[in-house]
């Protein structure tokens, strides 16, 4: 046994030869007295007694490798992606819709807030259900907005399976509507109406008092107030930019002033409409440009960019909450997998184990394990030789899951059924007539 002597008082330490230095390493990591503790205290732990060159380079590689850590710990600092700009120029160009819920059944029977906001005018419409299935949701957007103001050219929602169903897919394919979708758990990617969702909850809690039954009792009055509202990124109300004109409230009826002058003609008053709406649609544009480039400086100013190359091994933050599991008790993260194309700076497409998976680049993070399953290696293997499509087939089969998405911006994805005529022809043909006639029943209700 060889000691070694310390120069600074602390005493004789063991002179570990290279055999045993990743069994000690081991046991002042890895077990549950060691408690899987960080850089710092792993090397403090293993000082005490122990002794190599290069102890602190070795220990550095030990606890960055660890399985355990990498997926059960939080990051010192989160990626974060530069803030991407995108926004309609004119009203009903692109609507957003989520829901808000479940919340305590009413006395109507109403569980569940359906809100859909113009993202150019930001007219709000919100719609209580008894439920959110994908007929009613359809039901809803068609009869109680669409049919009002016209159909959008895009709709912009989450990944909730009402949205993403065949039938609601099938109303948007027999209107002519382009339906886009979010990266799965980011809602910041829908902040457009993320952030009217928090205003009208907060307008909500006012006026329900003790009683949480008569939630629903007042939000087509809190809609009216919030569309009468002047925006600070339009600069206009919402009433202005949708419907030309602001409507009547309680108090400028109360104390409305006298008017003056001889009413305009009809003639008069449509030109003069027309180019109130023309000017006042041109100072939003301008608005929401300044809007946005104010918006996204203060954003950048705490971007965290990693880029990765196509082969490379990560891990996806796991944010999901399973039925009967703790979330608090979960990894944090998921995986490994593997990157097989970069599809946009910060949108990667990942192979999972059972799932082909599209992922921001903020939910992301390097996979720096010692140990890598045989699948991974596989793949890798795969990749290097074969390309990509060669990589998306491995021995076990690759399901692509719900995640399979575009860019918040690039919405150019659907649902992994209907993304190609082979896709539909898997579908049994009874579902798919069921949820073409329902839909063609559903807009001819409208109509």
């Amino acid at each position: 046994m060889i000691m070694y002597h310390a120069k600074d008082g602390e005493g004789n330490r063991l002179l570990v030869p290279r055999e045993w230095r990743r069994d000690i390493m081991e046991l002042c990591h890895d077990i549950p007295s060691a408690g899987h503790q960080g850089m710092t205290r792993t090397q403090e732990r293993v000082k005490q007694f122990y002794y190599w060159h290069g102890l602190k380079r070795d220990l550095e590689g030990y606890v960055a490798s660890c399985t355990a850590c990498n997926q059960s710990k939080k990051p010192n600092k989160t990626a974060r992606c530069p803030m991407t700009m995108f926004h309609a120029g004119a009203p009903m160009e692109r609507v957003h819709l989520d829901f808000v819920g479940p919340l305590p059944k009413s006395d109507r029977a109403n569980e569940h807030l359906l809100m859909i906001v113009d993202q150019f005018s930001k007219w709000v419409e919100c719609i209580p259900l008894p439920s959110q299935t994908a007929e009613v949701t359809a039901r809803a957007a068609v009869n109680d907005f669409f049919c009002r103001f016209g159909y959008p050219y895009e709709i912009f929602t989450d990944q909730g399976r009402n949205f993403e169903s065949l039938l609601f897919q099938s109303v948007c394919e027999l209107l002519h509507i382009h339906k886009a979708r979010t990266t799965p758990y980011r809602p910041s990617a829908n902040g457009q109406v993320e952030r009217f969702n928090r205003t009208l909850l907060a307008s909500i809690r006012c006026f329900v008092g003790t009683n949480q039954k008569t939630w629903d009792l007042h939000i087509p009055q809190l809609a009216g107030a919030i569309r009468a509202s002047v925006n600070r990124s339009t600069g206009f109300t919402p009433n202005r930019l949708m419907l030309g004109r602001e409507v009547n409230l309680p108090a400028e009826l109360m104390f409305r002033p006298p008017k003056t002058g001889q009413p305009p003609d009809l003639a008069g008053y449509v030109g003069d409409l027309e180019e109130a709406l023309r000017s006042a649609h041109e100072i939003a544009r301008a608005n929401l440009k300044t809007s946005q480039l104010r918006a996204k400086q203060a954003y950048d100013l705490r971007v965290v960019a990693r880029q990765y190359k196509v082969g490379d091994v990560v891990y996806k933050l796991d944010t999901a909450s399973l039925p009967g599991k703790c979330k608090k008790l979960n990894p944090m993260w998921r995986g490994p997998g593997v990157i097989l194309a970069r599809i946009s700076p910060y949108l990667y497409k990942v192979k999972m184990k059972k799932a082909l998976t599209t992922v921001n680049h903020d939910r992301l993070k390097l996979c720096r394990d010692r140990e890598l399953p045989v699948w991974v290696n596989r793949a890798i293997e795969e990749l290097q030789n074969g390309g990509v499509a060669q990589a998306m087939q491995p021995n076990n089969p690759v399901t692509p899951s719900q995640d399979n998405v575009q860019d918040p911006v690039r919405v150019d994805q659907v649902p992994p059924t209907l993304q190609s005529t082979e896709g539909r022809k898997q579908m049994p043909q009874e579902v798919l007539g069921h949820c073409t006639a329902l839909a063609e029943d559903l807009i001819r209700e409208s109509l």
